[in-house]
């Protein structure tokens, strides 16, 4: 460590600091006639340390510092990289692992002393420590790179040594990674490159959702190598609590060495939920890994689609444009019927457009009361044939005085207070140029607990006249689209942007808000999704309300989760300000259902669910081991490839590596000389000692 002493001003100036101590002494000792009777010796000694005291003082004035200059030597840090995967246990010996694993012990004695070592892992993550068990289920060697460049770019990072099969099936290919680390890279290869007899799935293509009824596509590609001559058997089954039933099968005959084709299925989504399939190939004789002949997947099949009853009081070109709209999201199903001719039972249905109804010709009370009895959800869409009369009685969400001899046009205006959905800027921005719709001329009144979501611009002047508008009364939702020519909408906005997507739009919400049944339970728990991957962790949620429907989280709230063989696994989950959350950690593939349960006011609440673990066979499918990456790896950054069995040669490269050295750092620190304490007592000791002897020999 380096001090040095400086001042802001130049140096110079200290002989004017010096001038005025002496001066200050001079005339305050040597001019006064009191100090006369007193020994120059000693009238000497207290001009002295007056000329000390102001010199200081008049020194700080120029703002001095100490400039403290640091060295550190920094040992050069060799990184050893293992891949952690399960391709290293499933294709390379034991008796190799084991060697590679009792070299990187003999490298660390050689380096001991020289080079600072750290160990890391890696596979679908990175972290800093050794390798315990090779069970990471992907490989990201990009990732690891990245975690290099990171964490080290700026630490004397002598060399990277890196033992991997070369395979990678996450991430980017990290010889085209943007990442760089100013260190040699050397590599050790592990697993085997030799081409086994091998049959196996490249890819099993399908969608993540389906529908309840409807029949969806399962893609499988099927790769072998070296098995020409047989024929395997395609399956594909149904996975149900623990037990297979096979959907489809289909014989394969493989004709080439390097082989390749594709087989694909038409299922039937004939059960709902999250659905569990196997793929399975029948093994061939010789045939070097069998774990991949099996695959499993998981489609989520939706039973949501919701029946809706367009009822008219007569055939209008509105009724097809909101079929077409409705129609287009594949959960809802629509029929379209009059009152005269309605054969179906309306307890069937989750949601009701009521068009031009009531009118003046047709009484609906009875379809109301019916809706009523079985908590179905409707929509009036009010028109010129509407009974505005019978219409204010069969709903309270808006009340119209007038009647539908007269009309009016109008356009929409977005209500800035409305909150129970949000809408997109586009629609915002685009409504107000769409054309004007038809209403009775009257005056409209929302209801005290109405949402209004629209209201009417009409002749371009802003009301507070309802709309499009939201009511619910003993959890019956009602709503209200006070206009007819919707029809007109949906052709302007495909005229416009080729597309229906800004109609589809608020037809859509207002459905969904209106067709949505309100959650009443006091008492909630869910999983974040449905479906898990198995190296992710089961994340739960809970909320309980009291009778306010206030949020709290006093009592205790425990999950108990069984998987397919009723083995049961017991939690507690956590209190998180005013609701519960438990991460549950990992599970293994399969499915599970689980229940949480708390009490409170003295009765016991429960809500059950499940949830299911898909498992990540990446590793499995291919463990030909990629040597020549690994080379050009090695090549890219200046090292070299090494197999287990000569890592002796690694060692001895890195130590013979000249370019691998401590580096000697420089740091340098300011602090002002007025910070310092002791400056602040030398001082008070100067004027201090001066006073005193003043004091005691009489002159002060």
């Amino acid at each position: 460590m380096i001090n040095t002493f400086s001042f802001s001003y130049p140096w110079w100036y200290v002989f004017f600091c010096l001038a005025l101590g002496v001066g200050y002494a001079l005339l305050m000792y040597f001019r006064d006639k009191r100090f006369s009777e007193y020994t120059p010796l000693f009238t000497k000694g207290l001009g002295l340390l007056r000329a000390l005291s102001v010199t200081f003082i008049a020194l700080l004035l120029l703002s001095p510092f100490v400039k403290t200059i640091e060295e550190d030597t920094k040992t050069p840090l060799i990184l050893i990289a293992t891949d952690n995967s399960e391709s290293i246990k499933e294709g390379e010996k034991p008796e190799t692992i084991d060697l590679y694993q009792s070299n990187l012990q003999a490298l660390d004695k050689a380096f001991e002393g020289k080079y600072d070592v750290k160990h890391i892992h890696f596979g679908s993550d990175v972290a800093p420590e050794k390798v315990d068990s090779f069970n990471a289920k992907t490989t990201n060697i990009s990732k690891l790179f990245q975690y290099i460049t990171d964490n080290y770019s700026d630490q004397n990072l002598g060399a990277v040594i890196m033992g991997t099969d070369g395979i990678f099936n996450e991430g980017n290919n990290p010889l085209y990674t943007d990442t760089k680390f100013n260190a040699p890279l050397y590599t050790v290869a592990l697993g085997d490159t030799t081409q086994k007899k091998d049959l196996y799935f490249l890819n099993v293509l399908h969608n993540k959702i389906a529908y309840l009824g409807d029949k969806f596509s399962i893609q499988v590609d099927v790769s072998a190598f070296n098995c020409i001559g047989n024929t395997t058997n395609l399956t594909l089954e149904m996975v149900t609590n623990g037990q297979s039933k096979k959907i489809a099968q289909e014989n394969i005959s493989i004709g080439t060495n390097s082989f390749f084709t594709t087989k694909t299925f038409l299922v039937d989504a004939n059960q709902s939920g999250v659905i569990r399939y196997r793929v399975r190939l029948s093994g061939v004789n010789g045939e070097y890994n069998l774990n991949n002949n099996v695959k499993e997947f998981f489609i989520e099949v939706l039973d949501a689609r919701q029946k809706i009853l367009l009822l008219g009081n007569a055939p209008h070109p509105d009724l097809a444009a909101f079929k077409s709209i409705i129609t287009s999201n594949k959960n809802y199903e629509v029929d379209i019927a009059f009152p005269g001719d309605l054969k179906e039972n309306i307890s069937k249905y989750n949601l009701v457009i009521l068009h031009n109804l009531p009118s003046e010709t047709t009484d609906i009370s009875g379809i109301v009361a019916q809706l009523d009895k079985n908590k179905i959800p409707r929509i009036f869409v009010v028109g010129m044939q509407t009974s505005l009369v019978k219409f204010n009685k069969s709903q309270d969400v808006i009340q119209i005085n007038g009647n539908s001899k007269n009309s009016e046009e109008i356009q929409a205006e977005f209500n800035n207070g409305f909150t129970l959905f949000t809408t997109s800027d586009n629609l915002k921005n685009k409504l107000k140029t769409f054309p004007p719709l038809v209403t009775p001329f009257g005056e409209y009144k929302a209801g005290a607990s109405t949402n209004v979501y629209l209201n009417q611009n009409i002749k371009k002047i802003k009301t507070n006249y309802p709309f499009i508008s939201f009511g619910e009364k003993n959890g019956l939702k009602t709503s209200v689209i006070a206009g007819e020519g919707i029809w007109k909408w949906r052709l302007f906005d495909y005229l416009q942007h080729k597309n229906y997507d800004l109609t589809t739009e608020l037809i859509n919400k207002t459905i969904q808000v209106t067709s949505v049944k309100s959650d009443k339970r006091k008492f909630r728990a869910n999983t974040s999704k449905n479906l898990y991957k198995e190296n992710e962790a089961v994340l739960f949620d809970a909320q309980l309300y009291n009778d306010s429907y206030e949020m709290i989280n006093e009592p205790d709230v425990k999950l108990v989760i069984k998987d397919e063989s009723n083995k049961e696994y017991n939690y507690t989950f956590s209190k998180t300000q005013n609701y519960y959350s438990l991460n549950a950690d990992l599970f293994a593939q399969g499915s599970y259902t689980y229940t949480a349960s708390t009490t409170y006011n003295g009765k016991v609440l429960t809500v059950g669910g499940r949830f299911n673990v898909e498992a990540i066979q990446l590793e499995q499918y291919d463990l030909t081991a990629r040597h020549g990456l690994l080379r050009e790896l090695s090549g890219k950054y200046n090292g070299k490839m090494f197999y287990p069995s000569n890592m002796k040669e690694l060692g001895d490269m890195v130590l013979a590596n000249e370019n691998i050295k401590p580096v000697l750092y420089e740091s340098s620190s300011t602090q002002s000389i007025i910070n310092l304490k002791w400056i602040f007592f030398l001082l008070l000791a100067l004027l201090s000692v001066e006073w005193f002897l003043r004091r005691y020999f009489g002159n002060y």
